[in-house]
């Protein structure tokens, strides 16, 4: 597809340690210019992990945020410590620093781009399962983050209820939701096959005790007897 809006300049505005913010110009279709904002993440972003523990509920923590001016519950998740960095590799990490428990086996998930209108940040999303509780905390200085354990179905409903609105979150969340439901419809379905596996061996069995069983026993004389008379009677009437 040839895109009709066209870029013809870029120019850095201003720039901080994460962030780069630059003024864009656009040309438009019918040959308007415009200037756009974008915002570029340095090391491309970050990446988030849903870890889930023995008893199923789900790790989550809860952490200051400027930008809204309150707290905010979160899946753990951070940026790349450098461009390129395995995002699998981010998200153990950050998990083990946030809440001290490290991952046995890690699943992708999704990945998703947080505000794809002006920021190229991109953010995987992990399943984490078989954690195992490591050490404590290993905040920078600036952190301050509370630890706690939330049934899946409690975060469900505080998403519908708007109380959770962070995109990474919302789309771990459901993004696991879904990925359940798929191993359970699997589940059955496996289970239904085995059944029927079961019961068709079971009538394959019967049908060939019921075969051996035929051949052991012997054909009764009055049998015999039977069959001498319907051939002497189509002799008759023949």
């Amino acid at each position: 597809m040839e895109y009709k809006i066209r870029r013809t300049d870029r120019k850095l505005e201003s720039a901080g340690s994460v962030l780069e913010f630059y003024r864009d110009t656009m040309i438009l279709p019918d040959g308007t210019e415009q200037k756009w904002d974008y915002v570029r993440h340095k090391k491309g972003g970050g990446a988030c992990t849903v870890p889930v523990l023995a008893d199923g509920r789900i790790l989550m923590i809860r952490q200051y945020r400027p930008a809204i001016d309150r707290e905010a519950l979160e899946l753990p998740a951070g940026a790349r410590d450098a461009s390129g960095e395995d995002p699998a590799v981010t998200a153990a990490r950050e998990l083990e620093e946030e809440t001290g428990y490290r991952p046995g086996k890690m699943t992708k998930l999704a990945s998703i781009l947080t505000a794809i209108a002006w920021c190229n940040e991109r953010t995987d999303i992990y399943l984490a399962r078989d954690l195992e509780k490591v050490g404590g905390q290993q905040l920078d200085e600036a952190e301050e983050i509370e630890i706690c354990a939330v049934p899946l179905e409690d975060l469900c409903r505080r998403i519908y209820a708007g109380e959770i609105q962070d995109a990474k979150t919302v789309a771990g969340i459901m993004a696991y939701r879904s990925l359940l439901a798929e191993e359970a419809a699997g589940e059955a379905k496996e289970a239904e096959a085995a059944e029927t596996a079961e019961a068709s061996e079971a009538v394959k069995k019967k049908e060939t005790a019921k075969s051996a069983e035929k051949k052991r026993t012997p054909e009764k004389p009055d049998t015999l007897l039977s069959r001498l008379h319907r051939v002497l009677k189509r002799a008759r009437t023949g």
